[in-house]
């Protein structure tokens, strides 16, 4: 087996660490999880948590932006795979799609504690960061839908999507 570089040792360290946060997070809460336990559920000290995040706060915004990537991807997998070519299938298909992660008790809860914990220009820039990558997505994708049927989008693509963004958070809040 290849050793891995140290770019992606680095890669790999955050990836396992970001992934332990969000199982404890999530299970724990954002409040009641310490470095030391991500450390320990990653198997990494407490300075490997140290040496890939500056606090807390940032790694629950790692893990939030991950929650928010991975609902994306499963939005975008199912419309892909389901075959649909109706527009009004596609919103039946990413509802179903998100029944599972948007608006789940513990997701919500964890967004607000890391939100309360999180310092505010960090958070603020975090949060544009997090839904102008989601509203990039949603256009190509929209965009690309559109395509594969021979039609031009009912509306400007950046709409549509900002649309579904907000939908998406909407429907997560009132899931929640």
């Amino acid at each position: 087996m290849a050793r891995l570089t140290r770019a992606e040792s680095q890669e790999r360290t955050r990836r396992l660490l970001i992934e332990s946060a969000t199982k404890l997070f999530l299970r724990d809460g954002f409040r009641a999880t310490s470095l030391d336990a991500i450390g320990d559920e990653a198997g990494f000290s407490r300075g490997a948590v140290y040496s890939n995040f500056s606090s807390k706060g940032e790694i629950g915004i790692a893990v939030v932006d991950a929650l928010y990537d991975s609902a994306m991807q499963t939005v975008v997998t199912a419309i892909s795979s389901s075959g649909e070519t109706e527009p009004a299938s596609w919103i039946n298909t990413m509802t179903e799609a998100l029944q599972s992660s948007i608006g789940d008790p513990q997701w919500a809860r964890l967004e607000v504690e890391v939100g309360a914990a999180a310092h505010h220009e960090q958070l603020k820039a975090s949060v544009a960061a997090r839904y102008a990558r989601l509203r990039s997505i949603g256009e190509s994708f929209v965009t690309g839908l559109f395509e594969a049927r021979n039609e031009s989008p009912p509306a400007d693509p950046q709409v549509i999507s900002l649309a579904i963004v907000s939908f998406l958070i909407g429907f997560g809040i009132q899931r929640a």
